[in-house]
């Protein structure tokens, strides 16, 4: 499987530390996702999501005044 990667002496070619920079990227992106979502859910972002559209009626009557 990693014939390829290894090189003749024996050790790890760059693509070794290719690899491990996705997976640190990956670990990171999928930790960064819970954090945000309950961050969102603290701070009440999904306490009302009907009152955004209702809002930007208002808005826009008020503003066409």
């Amino acid at each position: 499987m990693l014939s390829g990667h290894v090189m003749t002496d024996g050790s790890m070619s760059i693509y070794y530390t290719d690899y491990t920079i996705i997976l640190i990227a990956s670990v990171i992106i999928l930790l960064i996702f819970p954090a945000l979502l309950y961050w969102g859910w603290r701070k009440g972002q999904f306490n009302d999501m009907e009152e955004a559209k209702y809002r930007m009626i208002e808005l826009e009557e008020e503003n066409a005044r």
